[in-house]
């Protein structure tokens, strides 16, 4: 009777040990749980690196976009970016004017506190044309200007990536000039038309703007908007 009594004070320790610890893992599972799913959070890198396509609004390239690449760390990217503009300030019968700009170039970026703020730079070519169609000594004729560069673009932006892949910036710099080449497309007009004042003036004029979009350090800013994948 007495083994008995003892053999049943065992299982019931037994038991009673067993279901503690059962209680003890599953309270601690939930735990383990959440702590894991703060942990990504708590990071500042991404799951993975991403690739995105974006368009924007700015200048001196008032329509903009590109693709580019965004590291896993959070600490740099890279673009291929494009940009494009185009103006007429008059369309009369006898007096056209157009200027019209397009650009290529390629940007890193450098966040130095993993954090929307970044700095950045941009090496890229741009053309720019500028001509004026009139009518000298009773014929047709167009004064077209090209100017072709290299600049550089030092600029800083604020960049937001979010979950569900959309992401926005905006950044701002300035757009310099390295090198510059000028073409002057006259030689198709006879000399009555070149020797024409209004011809030279009108030249000069086209000239003038093509040298300013070409030549001298323009502002840079952009609003963009995107999506990452």
């Amino acid at each position: 009777m007495k083994h008995t009594l003892l053999f049943s004070s065992f299982v019931a320790l037994t038991l009673s040990t067993t279901a503690w610890a059962q209680e003890e893992s599953s309270e601690a599972a939930p735990t383990e749980m959440a702590q894991e799913a703060v942990t990504p959070s708590s990071t500042r890198e991404w799951p993975r690196s991403l690739w995105g396509v974006y368009g924007g609004f700015g200048a001196p390239h008032v329509l903009n976009g590109g693709i580019e690449y965004l590291d896993q760390s959070r600490t740099w990217s890279m673009a291929l970016d494009f940009g494009a503009f185009g103006y007429r300030p008059k369309d009369e019968l006898n007096d056209k004017e157009e200027v019209s700009l397009g650009s290529v170039a390629i940007e890193g970026r450098y966040h130095p506190f993993t954090s929307s703020f970044y700095i950045a730079g941009a090496l890229g070519s741009q053309g720019v044309t500028a001509k004026k169609t009139a009518v000298y000594s009773g014929e047709t004729a167009t004064a077209e200007i090209r100017v072709g560069n290299t600049f550089a673009t030092p600029k800083v932006g604020w960049f937001w990536q979010f979950n569900s892949g959309l992401n926005f910036g905006v950044e701002v710099g300035a757009q310099i000039p390295l090198s510059t080449k000028v073409e002057v497309d006259d030689s198709n007009l006879n000399a009555i038309v070149l020797n024409d004042p209004e011809y030279i003036k009108n030249k000069k004029d086209v000239t003038d703007l093509a040298e300013k979009l070409g030549k001298q350090v323009l502002p840079h800013a952009v609003i963009r908007l995107g999506y990452a994948f």
